[in-house]
């Protein structure tokens, strides 16, 4: 009788633990996410070259206060911060250079090796059928980011591809910083199944200068606009979320400035850096996006046309995971 009794007790702490629980996450505090980019996850075309990886780890988070931004956009529904840390690593197209290639007089690469580490800091401002972000970027760019060594590893233990040389000549040690800023609004939407929605970017500083409009639709089931992890916004979404959608952008870029393609934005000395930079390109990219609970998946490919080089096309994949705690 004893322990029928403990038995009960038992159950009834845990009824309620559960309760409470659930109570307490009808919205989550913090959010993990992890990112990585690569063309090698296009199977139809698997090259390594231009932007050819990135990596990277965030913690977005709640804050009642922080640095006085939470004082900004008194019409706000919501807003939250972030923090992360990127690796990236660009190359030309051609795997193998010779000695007698360099040593040529004009030689000179399609796009550069240059290596990005930096680390982020964002605030993101959400309303109800928009959002407005802001980002900055400080890190460096140069051998000191020790891209040549993580792609050389990926080669070796991962993809068992053969290592790429002319690393040697990658875009000498800059600090970098650059400030980004973005905003969406829903142009139209059913509230059922599918959105059209509008987006504004642009960036200032010495790794890259541009400005971006974007029109694009997504199709499925999904959340708000400002409570979706398409956009980086999950961490404000209930508990309970579910999404399964396809997303579809379509943009254009003006770009005065591309730091991994030009190098130092203060001086010319960097033999290879490009000198007839396209100030202009186009991209789109056709994504699957999953929302349930705690975790959310999604699955890109991004296309870009004339970017760096007027007759560049290249083709990425991106994986995105988040977990909410």
């Amino acid at each position: 009788m004893k322990l029928k009794k403990l038995y009960i007790v038992i159950l009834v702490v845990l009824s309620t633990q559960i309760r409470s629980y659930g109570q307490s996450v009808d919205t989550y505090k913090y959010q993990l996410e992890v990112s990585t980019d690569n063309d090698a996850f296009i199977i139809w075309e698997n090259f390594d070259r231009y932007y050819t990886y990135g990596a990277g780890f965030k913690f977005n988070f709640k804050a009642k206060r922080l640095l006085g931004l939470e004082k900004v956009f008194q019409n706000k529904s919501a807003y939250f911060f972030g923090a992360g840390i990127r690796s990236e690593g660009y190359t030309p197209t051609k795997e193998v250079f010779t000695i007698q290639e360099f040593s040529e007089e004009g030689f000179n690469f399609e796009r550069p090796f240059a290596g990005l580490l930096f680390g982020t800091f964002n605030v993101n401002y959400l309303f109800t059928n928009a959002f407005i972000k802001a980002e900055l970027y400080l890190g460096i760019m140069g051998p000191s980011a020790y891209s040549r060594e993580i792609q050389d590893w990926i080669h070796e233990n991962i993809t068992d591809d053969d290592l790429i040389n002319g690393w040697e000549f990658q875009i000498p040690d800059q600090a970098i910083i650059n400030f980004n800023f973005s905003a969406a609004q829903v142009v139209y939407s059913n509230n059922n199944w599918f959105e059209l929605y509008a987006e504004g970017q642009a960036r200032i500083g010495n790794l890259y200068i541009d400005t971006t409009p974007l029109l694009g639709f997504r199709l499925g089931k999904f959340a708000s606009l400002s409570q979706s992890n398409a956009f980086g916004n999950g961490l404000v979404a209930p508990w309970k979320v579910k999404e399964l959608f396809l997303r579809s952008s379509f943009s254009a870029t003006a770009s005065l400035f591309d730091g991994t393609a030009q190098g130092n934005i203060f001086n010319n000395d960097y033999a290879y850096r490009i000198e007839d930079l396209s100030h202009f390109h186009t991209s789109m990219s056709h994504g699957i996006f999953y929302s349930g609970y705690r975790f959310s998946a999604s699955f890109d490919h991004i296309f870009t046309f004339g970017k760096v080089n007027k007759r560049a096309r290249h083709i990425y994949g991106r994986f995105v995971f988040n977990y909410r705690f």
